[in-house]
């Protein structure tokens, strides 16, 4: 926790320095004094849920292709580190599992995004499967996505994890989020940095919903967010703000 108790949320784990959304990368973000990891989740061919950003391998990845036509196995195969550098070369795909394992043992909270819903029939079903068999503490989890339909399906299923709304600037940079209508299904109205202004947080706090903001990776951005009252900061260099 920062200085001025906003929570820091470890985007993709400490991504700045590792290879986003590995072992690597979380296990570094684990041990500093984060409030939450940010993890990102697919669904695979073989119905395995994957943390992984993109609905590709392209990026990330030796190979090529998208992650929902690939089974676990074959994912597994690929490297996920050597991009980033040599040094992180046979970095693996990790399942959804591996990551609940991790942050149970580390007691710390965990940000998942679903990305993508819509290429993935029933993957909020599975997510909560797999979470509720884990038997991670409901209090320790927030489930958010771009696609609110997911979440309010998630909230309709009725469930004790707390859910959030990203908001991106290609939607609303014209245009305010309704909060009001967020609120009903929602407890994080989480938007992108350049969104975020004083009269932005007044009116999601009015509608009793948290502000935690992307991406934000230097101490001027920080400061200035500062002053609009935000509750987080979803950040790739979370040593900076750690010890802030």
């Amino acid at each position: 926790m920062t200085n001025n108790q906003i929570k820091v949320v470890a985007h993709r784990g400490f991504s700045i320095k590792y290879p986003e959304n590995t072992l690597i990368a979380y296990e570094a973000a684990l041990q500093l004094n984060i409030d939450y990891l940010e993890i990102d989740i697919h669904k695979t061919a073989d119905n395995k849920l994957v943390v992984i950003h993109d609905d590709t391998v392209d990026r990330t990845s030796n190979g090529t292709g998208n992650i929902k036509d690939y089974t676990l196995q074959q994912l597994r195969q690929l490297d996920y580190g050597e991009w980033k550098g040599e040094s992180f070369k046979g970095q693996t795909i990790l399942e959804f599992r591996d990551v609940l394992k991790l942050v149970i043992q580390y007691n710390k909270r965990l940000l998942i995004e679903i990305k993508k819903p819509e290429q993935y029939p029933g993957i909020e079903q599975l997510l909560l499967k797999q979470l509720r068999e884990a038997r991670v503490k409901p209090s320790n989890i927030v489930i958010q996505s771009f696609n609110m339909k997911s979440i309010k399906k998630i909230n309709e299923i009725g469930v004790d994890y707390k859910l959030g709304v990203l908001i991106s600037v290609k939607k609303y940079w014209y245009r305010r989020p309704n909060f009001k209508m967020i609120a009903s299904f929602a407890h994080f109205i989480n938007p992108n940095y350049k969104l975020v202004t004083k009269k932005f947080v007044t009116t999601a706090h009015k509608y009793q919903l948290e502000v935690m903001t992307y991406t934000v990776n230097d101490k001027a951005t920080h400061a200035k967010l500062l002053k609009t009252n935000i509750d987080g900061i979803i950040t790739d260099a979370p040593d900076i703000f750690c010890n802030y």
